[in-house]
């Protein structure tokens, strides 16, 4: 599945957005691109881009990244938490 996540840096120097702390954080993420303008809205974004992310990423942030806890999907709407466990499956 592919998302679209609000991104901010250019390149390999891209930073997601995230929610949490250091140590135990969720990315936000938007099913689609009609879904990531009006997340863009509802959070009041500035200087974020959108970027297509594969869940294969997310796979492996959830194998080797202890502190990444999952995904925080269309937080404008639906806000659905899928953890780190189900990016595993």
């Amino acid at each position: 599945m592919m998302y679209i996540c609000p991104t901010i840096g250019e390149d390999h120097e891209k930073d997601f957005l995230v929610t949490g702390s250091l140590d135990d954080f969720k990315i936000i993420v938007f099913s689609d691109i009609d879904e990531y303008k009006k997340g863009f809205e509802y959070l009041e974004l500035v200087d974020y881009k959108p970027t297509e992310v594969s869940d294969e990423l997310f796979e492996e942030l959830a194998k080797n990244d202890d502190a990444f806890n999952g995904l925080i999907l269309n937080i404008h709407s639906e806000n659905k938490i899928i953890t780190k466990e189900e990016l595993l499956i």
